[in-house]
């Protein structure tokens, strides 16, 4: 049910700010980026759902709550650096999108290091006990 709302207000979205963009295209990206707002506040009703899933997967592999809050962050980055890419695109400005896109990346990458690390450390561990 949930979903057939976000379908409605993401249609009716577009036609209007098809409509209002043949006659002013600042209206146009204004209900754009409105709808897109709107579409976001109803995905935050449904962050819970999410955190209660997450929390269910990492208690049933085990996985320590400091990797699931990294994971979390990670696709929080991922989520937001396309969301505000798109938003750019939309206004015409592309490369302000590939600026956000490049940043976007760059900050997803040095989340992601540690852990890189981390495994790194450890199948050096693992190896260091298997070889002479």
């Amino acid at each position: 049910m949930e979903l057939m709302r976000v379908v409605v207000v993401g249609i009716s979205g577009t036609i209007l700010a098809t409509m209002l963009s043949k006659h002013n295209g600042g209206y146009g990206l204004l209900t754009s980026l409105a709808t897109g707002c709107l579409l976001l506040m109803l995905l935050l009703g449904q962050t819970e759902m999410l955190g209660t899933s997450l929390r269910e997967l990492a208690g049933a592999g085990a996985m320590s709550s400091a990797y699931m809050g990294r994971v979390i962050r990670i696709l929080g980055l991922s989520c937001l650096t396309e969301a505000g890419s798109r938003i750019c695109r939309d206004g015409g400005q592309g490369n302000i999108a590939l600026k956000v896109e490049l940043c976007g990346r760059a900050m997803i990458l040095c989340a992601v290091l540690p852990a890189v690390g981390e495994a790194l450390q450890a199948a050096q561990t693992v190896l260091s006990k298997i070889g002479p």
